[in-house]
């Protein structure tokens, strides 16, 4: 009886630490073209996902599209949120075009992903959970 008991409590562990690490995905609609690296993304809707790794967003076109993997330059430690239960993703606007920049999550410090050495002004694409 002990073991079963000690078995369902590991179990129950196991399960809880795999949730834990659990990729976080935002969805978003994002409704102008972008770049991530040197790849230009069309207007659409677009998963980001961050996984178990802290160096690494992923993006992926909801349709068959274009996807990249992202290293986090650095965490951000203030947070932009306007409500706990929205994700930012932030756009460094040069000019005409939009560059993936930040990446903001509920409850944590922001993901920078990109730094835009010129002049620029940033545009915020919000996606409720």
């Amino acid at each position: 009886m002990r073991t079963k008991i000690a078995l369902a409590l590991g179990l129950v562990a196991l399960v809880a630490f795999v949730s834990a690490q659990a990729a976080e995905r935002v969805h978003a609609d994002i409704p102008f073209p972008f770049i991530v690296g040197k790849q230009t993304f069309p207007a659409g809707q677009y998963q980001i996902v961050k996984g178990d790794k802290e160096d690494l967003i992923q993006i992926q076109s909801m349709k068959k599209g274009p996807a990249a993997d992202i290293l986090v330059i650095t965490r951000l430690g203030s947070e932009i949120h306007t409500t706990p239960n929205d994700s930012h993703i932030v756009f460094d606007k040069v000019g005409d075009a939009y560059y993936l920049s930040e990446l903001w999550l509920p409850g944590e410090d922001g993901y920078l992903l990109h730094v835009t050495k010129e002049q620029h002004t940033h545009r915020t694409v919000n996606s409720p959970r």
